[in-house]
Order: C-alpha cells, then sequence, then structure tokens
C-alpha cells in the first residue's frame, strides 16, 4: 500500500552521546528501506559528532550536518532544507524508534492520501508503556489542535509525519526565536492548512528518560519561551473553536504553575521575586479557569488549593513523591490501619 516513497528522518543532535547510537540505529534497521536519514550536529560539545560521523560509514543513506550551535529549532531547519524525500518525519536524539516507525506513519497518512500524521501514544520512559492499539482514523484539524492543548496528542515533532511538499506549499518551518514549544508552533501553524488529519495510536516511539533533557529540567527561561511560544500561536490561529480558546487559556495557565513550583523546587523564588509574585497573581486572579476546565473536583480542590497557598501544595507534592519513592505511601492514607 505504502509504495516506495522516499522518507527523510531528522535528528537533531545535541549533548546525546549516551544515546545517539541506539538512536540511529533504530533508524538503520527500520523495515522500510527507502529512507535517509539526516542528522544535524547542532554545535554538540560532546562526542556526539564523532559517533555519527562513524556510524555514517555503516549506511550510504546516513547525511552528516555540523554547524554551530544555534538550537533545536534550527538544526531542524536544516535538516527540512537538506531533505529530498516526499515525506518527513523526526527522532529527538536522545529517544529511539520501533522498526516500523516510518512504515508505520506511511500507511496511516497515505490510507486516506493526508498530508500529516498524528500519534496519540509512545514510550514515556524505559519503565513504562502506554497501552496501545492498532486504531488508527481520521479527525477534523480542530480536533487535532484541542488535542494538542489538552496533552492527548504529544506537542513535539516526534511521532509525527509530514509531507515535506505540504510544508513547501506553505513554507513552513521552525521559528528559530523559539526552542522551548517549538514543536507545538510548528504543529500548530501545519494544522491551519489542512482540514483533517490521520491519527493513529500504535506505540511505536520511546522517549528516553534523559535527566539533562531540556524538558525534563527546570528552566526559567525556557519557560518565559513556552509562553511567548503559546502566544505567537495565538495570533495564526485561522481554526478555532470555544473548545481550542478555553484549552489554550488554560495551557497557558498552567504555565504559572510551572514557574511557581520550578522556583520553589530551585529555591530562587527570592532571586526572580517578580516574576513569582507575577505568576501567583496570575494564579489566583484567574482560578476560574481550571475550575470550570477541569472535570474532577479533587482537581478542582487541588487547583483552588494552590492558589491559596503555592508554597505549601508544592512542598506537600514533593513530600507525597518522595513517601512513594521511599516505599513509604501508606502514611499518605493516613494511620488509622496500623494502630
Amino acid at each position: 500500500m505504502i509504495g516506495n516513497k522516499k522518507v527523510s528522518v531528522i535528528v537533531p543532535i545535541y549533548n546525546v552521546e549516551r544515546y545517539i547510537y541506539k538512536c540511529v540505529k533504530s533508524i538503520m534497521l527500520q523495515d522500510y528501506c527507502n529512507i535517509e536519514i539526516i542528522l544535524v550536529d547542532d554545535g554538540s560539545p560532546d562526542n556526539s559528532g564523532r559517533i555519527i560521523d562513524e556510524l555514517s560509514k555503516e549506511d550510504k543513506r546516513i547525511i552528516v550536518i555540523h554547524k554551530t550551535n544555534g538550537g533545536v529549532s534550527t538544526a531542524r531547519n536544516s535538516g527540512l532544507l537538506q531533505a529530498t524525500g516526499e515525506y518527513v518525519v523526526f527522532v529527538d536524539g536522545d529517544d529511539w524508534v520501533e522498526k516500523d516507525y516510518v512504515s508505520y506513519f506511511l500507511n496511516i497518512v497515505q490510507k486516506d492520501g493526508l498530508p500529516i500524521g498524528m500519534n496519540k501514544n509512545n514510550f514515556h520512559t524505559e519503565e513504562e508503556t502506554i497501552i496501545c492499539s492498532n486504531a488508527n482514523y481520521v479527525v477534523s484539524a480542530e480536533k487535532a489542535i484541542e488535542w494538542l492543548y489538552t496533552g492527548e496528542l504529544f506537542v513535539g515533532v516526534w511521532n509525527k509525519i509530514y509531507s515535506r511538499g505540504f510544508l513547501l506549499e506553505h513554507d513552513l518551518q521552525f521559528d528559530e526565536t523559539i526552542w522551548y514549544g517549538e514543536g507545538m508552533l510548528f504543529n500548530i501553524e501545519c494544522l491551519q492548512h489542512v482540514n483533517k488529519v490521520a491519527i493513529g495510536e500504535k506505540s511505536v516511539y520511546h522517549q528516553t528518560n534523559n535527566p539533562d533533557s531540556a524538558m525534563r529540567k527546570f528552566n526559567l527561561e525556557s519557560n518565559l519561551c513556552g509562553i511567548r511560544s503559546l502566544d505567537k500561536q495565538k495570533q495564526i490561529w485561522k481554526k478555532k473553536t470555544k473548545t481550542i480558546e478555553n484549552e489554550w487559556l488554560y495551557h497557558r495557565y498552567r504555565f504559572n504553575k510551572t514557574i511557581i513550583k520550578g522556583l520553589i523546587q530551585t529555591g530562587t523564588q527570592k532571586q526572580h521575586q517578580d516574576i513569582f509574585k507575577e505568576c501567583v497573581y496570575n494564579v489566583r486572579k484567574n482560578i476560574m479557569v481550571p475550575v470550570r476546565i477541569e472535570k474532577s473536583v479533587k482537581t478542582k480542590i487541588w487547583w483552588i488549593g494552590f492558589a491559596i497557598w503555592p508554597e505549601y501544595m508544592v512542598n506537600r507534592e514533593a513530600f507525597s513523591r518522595h513517601l512513594k519513592t521511599t516505599g513509604f505511601s501508606y502514611l499518605l492514607q493516613g494511620s488509622s490501619k496500623h494502630k
């Protein structure tokens, strides 16, 4: 069914020497052979560049680009400029994919002749697998946008496929001023130019638990960049519904919590006192946002508690996680059973 369409696999690489060999090998071993593997070394100071140079000697389909560090958006754009495939997929340099990653995405996107395919599931870590199915179907672009804001679709560009002709036709590339939330911005912009999107539910992507990943370490500037990304998304909306507007608002609202929590846990709330106070003010002023959108009464109450006592709620949450990881989770249930 999928014929012999060429697919460009683009991998931005920065400080992933512990993971990049496994990542690239998983792409080399795809059951679909007509691919080009574009490895973009974004000025990585570790041994990543040397490792991919060695790997390129093993497979003529590998193209290596070494460039001055400019961020993940510039790296992906460099890959897009080099790409010659009819379709494009992205893999992060510290992740890896199943052998049918490319063929799976080609199948779901070509089944209905659509320019974009997205997946609802992935493997979070080495320890946890999301339950998946072989289901695939078509939804409206508006529904896909809603799901990106609610988290039903992962916001990144990995675990998705794009027609390169479609990207060229609409001059779609990554905003190089955005390095956090860049994938979401790219996806939201792409979805403004289609009516329907192919959706799959099979887990074919493994997201490595890399402690050094920008997605897993709190960085104030990155979170502020994420807010800028959301604001840019709203500016380019051509497709919107009341649900999209509400979910966008809640997504932006939650950044206040992330910043408050990050500043408290890193002990830097006094260093960034103005931002801390502004975020606390935003959480309190707009408390009806989560109260309206959240369905769980328990979650609504949590948000109200967080708005009133942010530091207490952050510390309580951290203490609860500590109890669970040290095997004392029964203390969270109270001591009545142990009298």
